[in-house]
Formats: structure tokens, sequence, C-alpha cells
């Protein structure tokens, strides 16, 4: 089965094909604000670098948070637009357990991994997963968006009973002062863990972790909060 999977919930969008469980190709668009309005230019180039037809895609697989709000409207758009006029079915996947899959190949069974990535507004869209022996994802936290502080204060618990407990994303970077104060460690730099792969996406849906293809936000839009800061204030 071929399979296009996009995820545009950060600034930095990851397309990817995969056959079955081995992937084709993939591609990560430069962070950018506008990147998410790049992916259709970047995922035709991509078909093409694998020798794909459009026509060929049997299904397709979408981030759908929580992240930006403006690129998970785009992507998502996206995977629909496609998905009826390829006549295919569009499969979305949370955007955060893609992340904790990366992690959770950098630690070992029974550790802790917290996909974080910056919401701004002094907040982190976070989750946390407890790794399995299979290498499985046993939701702890749900997505979420949440303070760096009190995302350690629910983790801290863990730390003290000696659980490895491990942060990756651009939110580990931002919050990280806070996190790590709590025993939580974030990975180097220039670790891959920080790389949400959409082949990721992929990866979580054959495992039964399909969702509808709709955006996830954990918190309101910031257009909405100012409507509604403003309409309290006219009251």
């Amino acid at each position: 089965m071929l399979t296009f999977a996009l995820d545009t919930s950060t600034q930095s969008p990851s397309l990817a094909i995969t056959r079955d469980d081995r992937v084709v190709g993939e591609l990560w668009l430069g962070p950018d604000p506008d990147a998410g309005r790049r992916v259709l230019e970047a995922g035709h180039h991509l078909l093409a670098a694998a020798g794909v037809a459009l026509e060929q895609i049997d299904r397709i697989v979408v981030g759908i948070g929580p992240g930006g709000f403006t690129g998970l409207r785009v992507g998502i758009a996206i995977a629909q637009g496609l998905g009826q006029a390829l006549e295919c079915e569009v499969i979305g996947a949370l955007s955060l357990e893609a992340l904790a899959a990366g992690i959770a190949e950098t630690v070992g069974a029974g550790a802790i991994v917290v996909p974080a990535l910056d919401a701004r507004r002094a907040e982190l869209f976070a989750a946390a997963y407890r790794v399995s022996a299979g290498g499985g994802l046993e939701e702890l936290i749900a997505p979420v968006a949440v303070p760096a502080e009190r995302l350690a204060d629910a983790l801290a618990a863990s730390v003290r009973a000696g659980v490895q407990v491990v942060c990756a994303g651009s939110g580990s970077l931002v919050g990280g002062a806070e996190l790590e104060s709590a025993g939580i460690v974030i990975a180097p730099k220039r670790s891959g863990a920080h790389r949400l792969r959409a082949a990721a996406l992929v990866d979580r849906v054959d495992a039964g972790a399909a969702h509808a293809p709709a955006p996830v936000y954990a918190r309101l839009p910031d257009a909405e909060i100012n409507r509604l800061r403003a309409a309290g204030a006219s009251s």
C-alpha cells in the first residue's frame, strides 16, 4: 500500500511516502512561518523524486496536532482535497504521538517520553507516554497546552521514582530550564528525536492509533482568545 503522509503542525512541515512498512522518500521544509503554504508543491517534488505518480497513492495520513493553528488547517485541507480528488481514504494521526515515537527510539522500555512543541503564549503543546517493551506508547498525559513548569510538576513524581523521563521537540528547547530543573532529560540539540517525521504518522495509524482527519487544537485559537477578550472589555 502506498501512503502519502504530511504534517504541518510545526514551522518545519514534514512529508513522506511509504510503501507498506518501508519509507520510499521523505523531506522537511525549512523553518518558515509560511512553510505550510509550500507543502503541496513540495509534495509533488517528493513524488517525482520517489518515482511515484499521484494516482498511485492508496491513502493519505495527516498530522492533526496539536500545533500551529494555521499550519494544521492548511495541512488537513490539503489532505482532504487530495483525498477527494484521488477518491482515497484520509486518516488523521496525532502529531505529538509521531514525535513521541521518534523519542522512544532513543530510550529503553519503561522510560517516559515527552514530545513538546512551542505553543507560544508561554505554553507548550505536550503529552507524555510510557514506552513498552515492544516500543509501543502508553498515554500518560493526553495532548495539552500547558506551561513548562506545570508539565514538570506533573512528571516530578516519576522522576523521583527513578523513571527516566526524556523530552524533545521545539517546546523542550523553549521550556528546557523548567523541565531540567525537575530532572527531566532534554534530548541533545542535534538529536534526531527533535524532528517530527511524517512517516511516524503512518506507523501510528498502522499501530491502531488512527483518528479522524480533524484538527486537535488543545486550546482556543489566538483569534478567538482575542475576540473573547475584546468582548469582555466592551461588556
